[in-house]
């Protein structure tokens, strides 16, 4: 009995100590709202307007570090529509105006400051370890929301991609809230005449149990196991 209730008590404190899952929400754009920004390798002012963040070594790209998350975002530019080769671009963070966020800057243009599908651009997010990211806000050029007027043309759709595979074409829009779970997300332009930024969005990571909780539960199953069997002779 008591190895019973020991196994009862392990089991109890094993799911206290799986704390729920961490979310975080990363922040690209201003407007009043608490910016993120990265560290390391930022050039001032991208020769678009106001005090846009760029990148100053584009194979680099931006670190950003929260609350015990790591990632680093790069923007590329593909050489051709095979996808089979790509260079750094330059990753800028338009934060001003409010509407803007992320994106890649490879035609050097103020307004080609969206990733595009006309210069097949792309920003991948390489985060540290798995986690899931969701609750997206997507921009439209004009620093716009998607669903908001489209000078520049609308937001369009990506191509995502998980870990180096392909796993679905989504639409660009105001707010996303699907949720991808990996280590490497890339999103890459699909739709002709269009662009996006990426405005924010919320990483979730799990909180892991100690590695010793499964053996000291593996360790206390076998003493019950075997408290049951010599009660049994």
């Amino acid at each position: 009995m008591t190895a019973l209730r020991m196994l009862a008590a392990a089991f109890t404190a094993a799911g206290l100590l799986a704390a729920p899952a961490n979310a975080t929400t990363f922040i690209f754009k201003s407007g009043g709202a608490f910016l993120d920004s990265p560290t390391g390798n930022v050039a001032m002012d991208c020769g678009t307007v106001g005090a846009d963040l760029c990148t100053d070594v584009d194979a680099l790209g931006f670190n950003y570090s929260k609350d015990g998350v790591n990632f680093n975002a790069t923007a590329y530019k593909y050489t051709d529509n095979t996808y089979s080769a790509r260079d750094a671009t330059l990753l800028i963070q338009d934060i001003s105006p409010e509407n803007s966020g992320l994106g890649a800057l490879s035609e050097g243009g103020i307004r080609d400051d969206q990733t595009q599908f006309g210069s097949l651009e792309a920003i991948e997010f390489i985060f540290d370890s798995q986690v899931s990211i969701t609750n997206f806000e997507f921009n439209a050029g004009d620093d716009n929301d998607c669903s908001g007027p489209q000078g520049e043309g609308p937001c369009g759709d990506f191509d995502l991609w998980i870990d180096g595979m392909y796993f679905a074409t989504i639409t660009a829009v105001d707010f996303l809230t699907d949720i991808f779970t990996g280590t490497i997300f890339e999103f890459r332009a699909i739709t002709p005449n269009a662009g996006f930024n990426i405005a924010q969005f919320e990483v979730i990571t799990e909180t892991p149990i100690p590695g010793a909780i499964p053996l000291l539960l593996s360790g206390l199953a076998g003493l019950g196991l075997a408290s049951r069997r010599r009660k049994k002779s």
